[in-house]
């Protein structure tokens, strides 16, 4: 499992040492990147070392935890107050803290709230995938509009299968069996579908991804879509194109 990169602050070095010590016996998944001994070395090393997590004291001689992370508009951390103050907790809870721990430590709270962390940055990455899902299929349902001599024609993204380039014209391969000629090289529309899920396997070739159903090791390899139509692979971006499609 990947590290949580952490930081610890705390104006007492015996403070600092001790929840080190006490992750490194107990929380083996917690990686402590830097300390800081002050407010104001807390917001620059947070700012350079751009951590997960921050165990925070709250009573510092230059500052507290709180003014800390008022100088932070949309934290990308999460915090665990580690205090000997039990009259800030209500406060604590105001700056969304992960956790309120007061010292001397408390290990089994300590695990705790470790696992919490685990446990929310599990449904962030789900809620993330979630969203990127639902961008692609609102970006695959868009339109584009294509040119030709007498009109300009709307087409949904995600009917087109591939396109073909032929000189100064390309050639729109449609799902429903339906072709297109655009007067438009094909490095023109290539850069119309930028942004979509659309790649060029060719020097004469732009894919949609999504229509994709093989890719066939003979011939020196070429890509079957879903309508039966084989496109070729340039063997210098074979391993490019097979990496773009897990994706």
């Amino acid at each position: 499992m990947q590290k949580i990169k952490s930081i610890i602050v705390d104006d007492e070095r015996n403070g600092r040492e001790n929840l080190r010590g006490v992750l490194e016996q107990y929380c083996p998944e917690v990686e402590i990147i830097a300390e800081a001994d002050s407010a104001l070395n807390a917001i620059e090393t947070i700012q350079t070392h751009k951590p997960q997590l921050v165990f925070l004291d709250i009573e510092m001689p230059d500052g507290n935890g709180f003014n800390v992370l008022e100088f932070f508009q949309s934290p990308d951390f999460k915090v665990i107050f580690v205090t000997a103050y039990d009259h800030y907790a209500i406060q604590a809870i105001r700056f969304s803290a992960l956790d309120y721990i007061l010292k001397p430590l408390d290990t089994f709270k300590l695990k705790e709230a470790i696992r919490r962390f685990i446990d929310n940055q599990k449904m962030e990455d789900v809620r993330l995938e979630a969203f990127l899902k639902n961008q692609n299929l609102e970006l695959q349902h868009k339109k584009i509009a294509l040119p030709f001599s007498d009109k300009i024609e709307y087409i949904t993204v995600k009917d087109i299968v591939f396109c073909q380039g032929e000189a100064n014209y390309t050639h729109i391969h449609l799902n429903d069996g339906k072709k297109l000629l655009v007067s438009k090289p094909l490095i023109e529309i290539e850069e119309i579908l930028s942004g979509f899920e659309f790649i060029r396997t060719h020097k004469t070739y732009v894919i949609n991804k999504k229509h994709v159903s093989s890719f066939i090791k003979s011939d020196g390899g070429y890509l079957k879509m879903n309508n039966g139509t084989s496109i070729p692979v340039s063997r210098r971006k074979k391993d490019w194109v097979l990496q773009e499609l897990k994706n």
